[in-house]
């Protein structure tokens, strides 16, 4: 199945023009960690071929025109370096001058500047994303609507009532009634959104949080309504990965919020999510899921203390081989599980061996998987952790 390798919030600046050390991409310094070009050797060394890279929003940090070449042009050359087909990215926030920094008219100007087009791929499908807001890319079995969330920021109205445009992102009834009759006209087995800010508020993670993207829900819910389908959500902004099921029914949306690259935690719950880059691949349509869709696995690297990409641990918020899509309850996973040991002959069996043997366990959101193994530990079966949550054991009482 295709894949695609996710690089966002890079928030790459120059020191010269602004205080503090926002990201880990200055892009004046000469002894500036290669976080972005490593990745071609990465991919090698784990024999991954992604066919997209996906990067989410906020290339330069408070709209750095530096930052921004920089980054978009770092991930031209990793996406030649690496043979990807398609490289496309999300407005973010920081994209856009909406301030007038640098620009006293246009919050457009430097984002609309980068060469090759941004978002990227053919003329007229930036033409589109900049018209109309969005842009939908088709290919074989599934598309990917590429939504700007950041279309308003610098002309909006600033009042009592509503904020600053620039402080959250949106979505137009236009919009909305424009994108659900596009995707009338045909029918996809995967349906992909990427856009840059989060669709629902995450006060979980920030006490007063205010920047999800308004109309956000009347999106997802018109979208799913439109296809029948779970959508994947792709977005950035919060720099907090996590991966979770949106509202609705059994067609809920995947919403996967991706963690920054390579931008510096500024404190609170931020301050705990490492810098991390993912590689999603979907589901082969061949696997026994009972008709759950989309399933898939997420590969997951951050930037070590050493300076290179690891795999991310099981105490992550998205470890290395995160999975998503079976929505089974804690007893009919650990069921599954304990299926899995009974049918292996052996005293123990390795969380990797019980994926294996059962597709619907590897499908398990992290939360989902902790919930089956606090039912195991109910029944008086061991589990002993491994670093990867596939190394993990489960063994008999």
């Amino acid at each position: 199945m295709t894949g695609f390798l996710i690089i966002s919030d890079t928030h790459a600046y120059v020191s010269s023009a602004t205080s503090g050390t926002p990201s880990f991409l200055e892009v004046t310094h000469t002894a500036r960690p290669n976080m972005i070009g490593s990745l071609a050797e990465l991919m090698a060394n784990e024999d991954l071929k992604p066919e997209w890279i996906v990067c989410p929003g906020d290339l330069g940090d408070r709209a750095s025109p530096e930052g921004q070449a920089f980054v978009w042009r770092e991930l031209n050359s990793l996406k030649n370096a690496i043979g990807a087909t398609h490289l496309v990215g999300a407005a973010g926030n920081h994209d856009l001058d909406s301030r007038f920094a640098n620009s006293g008219f246009d919050p457009l100007q430097n984002i609309k500047s980068l060469r090759p087009l941004f978002p990227g791929r053919t003329q007229a499908e930036c033409d589109q994303y900049w018209a109309r807001h969005y842009v939908i890319y088709e290919q074989a079995d599934y598309r990917i609507v590429n939504l700007n969330s950041s279309a308003f920021h610098g002309y909006g109205k600033v009042d009592d009532k509503n904020g600053k445009e620039f402080e959250f992102g949106r979505v137009s009834e236009q919009t909305i009634d424009a994108l659900k009759s596009d995707l009338a006209k045909a029918d996809f087995r995967y349906n992909i959104l990427l856009t840059h800010h989060h669709i629902v508020s995450n006060q979980h993670i920030y006490a007063e949080e205010y920047s999800e993207m308004r109309g956000g829900g009347r999106l997802m819910h018109r979208l799913s309504e439109a296809t029948r389908s779970s959508w994947f959500v792709i977005h950035g902004h919060l720099h907090f990965p996590e991966i979770d099921y949106g509202r609705g029914a059994s067609i809920a949306p995947v919403v996967f919020s991706a963690g920054s690259a390579s931008a510096r935690s500024s404190g609170g719950a931020s301050a705990s999510p490492p810098n991390q880059v993912y590689f999603l691949e979907l589901a082969d349509s061949s696997d026994n899921l009972d008709g759950w869709s989309p399933c898939g696995t997420i590969r997951s690297w951050y930037w070590s203390p050493e300076g290179v990409w690891a795999p991310s641990p099981a105490t992550h918020k998205i470890p290395d081989g995160t999975g998503f899509g079976t929505r089974l309850n804690a007893k009919q996973a650990a069921d599954r599980f304990e299926n899995a040991l009974t049918a292996s002959g052996e005293p123990y069996v390795y969380f990797q061996e019980a994926f294996d043997a059962d597709p619907l366990l590897r499908y398990l959101l992290p939360g989902d998987l902790d919930l089956a193994v606090f039912e195991l530990r109910k029944r008086s079966f061991k589990v002993t952790f491994g670093v990867q949550r596939a190394d993990s054991i489960l063994r008999k009482a």
